[in-house]
């Protein structure tokens, strides 16, 4: 036997002991917050009219929810004419549900040097249309400038701008995005941030990718402001390697904390980028971003994921109506496997949709999840979507008396009170509304536990994370420290934890049999004081 051969011989048999693992892991922890989702989309931009068959494409089957359009500097509210057709794609839009933002591409003439960028003593003038614009297309966030960088605006150009002209939009009621660079250049929008007056006026720091910028923006996000990437696109829309290209951008920019990606335009006379035709076909790279768009919807919150689990994968996790969403993108010419192991929720089944080179956004057979892991084959050149369809173990939503194991005593709120604060403890259970809980299923394995009597929830005080922190009530206000993970521990009890901090749970302090010991919050040690019964009240 060579030396070879000997080590492949030791590597089979640990791999068969569980010493080593089988597949490549990627490690998913629902607990672990990163930035809220706002969309995914496209523009019309010189498209003219969305046809309803391109309308029902874009924003039916492929889920896009939002929509850039562009603002003609030809346009005013005595001559809407220019603006026309924009104005019905933005309508048209808003009806089906979507969020709409408007890019002026050229400053009107007026206020201009004659070379595209605009005279500094003309902001105020300029921002009074862009707000009588942004209301005639009825825009949910306003943009000043297409690529400033583009168009000879200097970063002083865009910061006196946003000190003196854009309050006509932000009073006007319209939020605004800035700066829409070509590299996403941070140097045009920093100035804006680190003044208080411009950075008041700022919701939306927004991009595009030709020249640079894919990384994380920590100054937006520092001063509260969502990043978004508003244009890019890559030639080629049924070519599966361009399908990777787009798949791979998206990944990248979640990964960086974006929160939302914006393709550029749909218009059919572009061939080589055009995502939806006006008769509803729909090509592979509209499939691509709709593996994200479908599932990712608005006001999804990305959870934390081993980003590159294996050479060539990449992998982002979401939850997304309560339910986990895992997008996992197999660059490689050949198919892998792939293990997924969650932490921080319970997930019973997945069910994947896949777009590769044969198909098309297709729904595949459910995955059973055993313990919270599975493994599946993601085949070359693919995207594959998991969208969680059961939680796995936790009790049936409905109303419970909560009954410790090493006591049999039951959750009670002390002294039937009804204050924010009021310590829970344990007592003999007699039936009063104050030991009774509604426990309600949010998806994606975690719950509320609501006080019959009190109408508030269980609460860990302050999200505190050590042993002995307060288990009260408190008006209920959708925190990780109201929500919890159910871990069966068999015989109908559970581990009940924060979804903020899963290794740690409700807890029956010291162990004792005494009436009026209080509950808190303990690392899991597997106690049978850490051990709780949902049980008929």
């Amino acid at each position: 036997m060579t030396n070879a051969t000997r080590v492949i011989g030791a590597l089979s048999i640990l791999a068969v002991a569980g010493a080593l693992p089988l597949h490549a892991q990627c490690t998913v922890s629902m607990g672990q917050t990163q930035q809220t989702i706002d969309g995914f989309g496209d523009s019309s931009a010189w498209c003219g009219v969305f046809s309803t068959a391109k309308q029902n494409s874009l924003w039916g089957t492929l889920g896009f929810s939002l929509l850039r359009i562009r603002i003609d500097q030809g346009g005013t509210l005595s001559n809407e004419g220019p603006w026309q057709d924009e104005i019905q794609n933005a309508a048209n839009a808003h009806a089906a549900g979507l969020k709409v933002f408007g890019t002026c591409w050229t400053v009107p003439s007026q206020w201009q040097t004659g070379n595209g960028d605009i005279l500094t003593n003309d902001s105020a003038a300029y921002g009074t249309w862009l707000s009588q614009a942004a209301s005639a297309h009825n825009l949910d966030w306003t943009s000043p400038q297409n690529e400033p960088d583009g168009a000879n605006w200097t970063y002083n150009d865009m910061f006196n701008f946003m000190l003196n002209g854009s309050y006509e939009i932000v009073n006007s009621g319209r939020a605004l995005m800035m700066p829409e660079s070509w590299g996403f250049n941070d140097n045009y929008s920093d100035p804006s941030l680190n003044n208080a007056t411009t950075d008041a006026r700022i919701t939306i720091v927004g991009g595009h990718l030709y020249a640079g910028g894919l990384y994380e923006h920590s100054n937006a996000i520092a001063h509260g402001k969502h990043v978004w990437m508003t244009e890019y696109y890559f030639d080629g829309p049924n070519n599966i390697g361009a399908c990777m290209s787009l798949a791979k951008s998206i990944q990248d920019c979640m990964n960086y904390q974006f929160s939302a990606y914006v393709y550029w335009w749909d218009n059919d006379s572009d061939t080589n980028t055009v995502m939806v035709l006006s008769s509803g076909a729909i090509n592979k790279q509209g499939y691509t971003e709709g593996q994200f768009a479908k599932f990712i919807r608005p006001g999804a919150t990305r959870v934390t994921a081993t980003y590159n689990p294996q050479s060539n994968v990449y992998v982002t996790a979401y939850i997304s109506g309560g339910n986990l969403v895992l997008v996992a993108l197999n660059e490689n010419t050949s198919a892998v496997n792939q293990q997924f192991n969650i932490s921080g929720g319970s997930v019973g089944s997945v069910q994947p949709c896949q777009t590769s080179a044969s198909e098309s956004m297709a729904t595949l057979g459910s995955i059973n999840v055993a313990n919270n892991s599975f493994t599946t084959s993601l085949p070359a050149q693919s995207i594959t979507t998991f969208v969680q369809t059961s939680s796995g173990s936790g009790p049936a939503n409905g109303t419970y008396k909560l009954i410790v194991k090493s006591s049999g005593q039951s959750m009670d709120v002390v002294g039937a009170q009804t204050t924010n604060g009021t310590q829970i403890d344990q007592w003999p259970y007699h039936s009063a509304s104050n030991e009774q809980w509604t426990i309600t299923s949010l998806g994606g394995g975690l719950y509320t536990i609501i006080g019959v009597q009190s109408g508030k929830s269980v609460d860990c005080s302050n999200w505190g994370t050590a042993n002995g922190t307060k288990v009260q009530i408190w008006t209920y206000d959708g925190g990780t420290n109201q929500k919890y993970l159910f871990t069966s521990t068999g015989g109908g009890y559970y581990e009940i934890s924060p979804s903020y901090l899963t290794g740690s749970c409700l807890d029956e302090y010291g162990d004792t049999q005494n009436d009026g010991a209080v509950v808190d919050l303990w690392q899991w040690n597997g106690g049978a004081n850490q051990q709780w019964s949902p049980e008929a009240p």
